[in-house]
């Protein structure tokens, strides 16, 4: 019986995976066609962001690549609903989908994330080993033939090597463009401290970029 019931939840997920790739296509032909009819795409878009949501971004029934393709095109209907909010005016939806966003583009950045604790670590590591390097450095200027009966200064532990992906590093770039749109959008809504709080999350980021020679796109 429990193999029955795999089987079935299994072909129901792929089921739904094919079901909602056919009908985003159909949303994507009829937004091109509202466009060139000077027609508001959004409902269509709304609709395709409904339909992503429901579909889950993880399952032990997909593969690597479906997963991948997920996250992608929630992030790409997102984005796109999110533009076309601000084009409109709309800047309450224009936040909320904004948000929705970032969400998806900081979960796919991995330790690019401003949350990361494992690039945190890195971090502080690193900057107690330029106070330990600089600390040494004074101590044998300082003290001569002697400093060599001084107790010698404990290194940090080292941290554990952080791999980064291409995919992360688009999606942190993606990430500060984001968080710009909803910059403006607060300041368009006279909310200067919010607006205040993503240009600093700007800078974080640019700066955790800059640390690793990473270029934002």
């Amino acid at each position: 019986m429990a193999s029955s019931s795999t089987t079935s939840t299994y072909e129901q997920d792929q089921e739904l995976f094919t079901d909602t790739l056919l009908k985003l296509q159909i949303h994507s032909a009829l937004v091109k066609e509202n466009v060139q009819n000077n027609k508001s795409p959004r409902p269509l878009l709304a609709q395709s962001c409904a339909l992503l949501d429901n579909l889950p971004a993880r399952s032990p029934h997909w593969t690597p690549a479906q997963q991948n393709l997920i996250r992608s095109l929630k992030m790409d209907a997102w984005s796109a609903f999110a533009d076309e909010c601000i084009k409109a005016g709309d800047l309450i939806q224009a936040e909320d989908s904004l948000q929705k966003l970032s969400v998806l583009q900081d979960t796919a950045s991995g330790p690019l994330s401003l949350r990361s604790k494992a690039m945190k670590q890195q971090q502080r590591d690193k900057r107690a080993s330029q106070t330990s390097d600089t600390t040494s450095t004074s101590m044998a200027s300082h003290g001569g033939a002697g400093s060599s009966s001084a107790s010698p200064t404990a290194s940090p532990s080292s941290s554990v090597a952080i791999e980064i992906t291409k995919e992360q590093c688009q999606a942190a770039a993606a990430l500060i463009q984001t968080w710009d749109k909803l910059r403006q959008v607060y300041n368009d809504k006279g909310q200067k401290e919010m607006s205040n709080n993503f240009a600093k999350r700007i800078a974080k980021m640019k700066e955790r970029l800059d640390s690793l020679q990473i270029e934002p796109e």
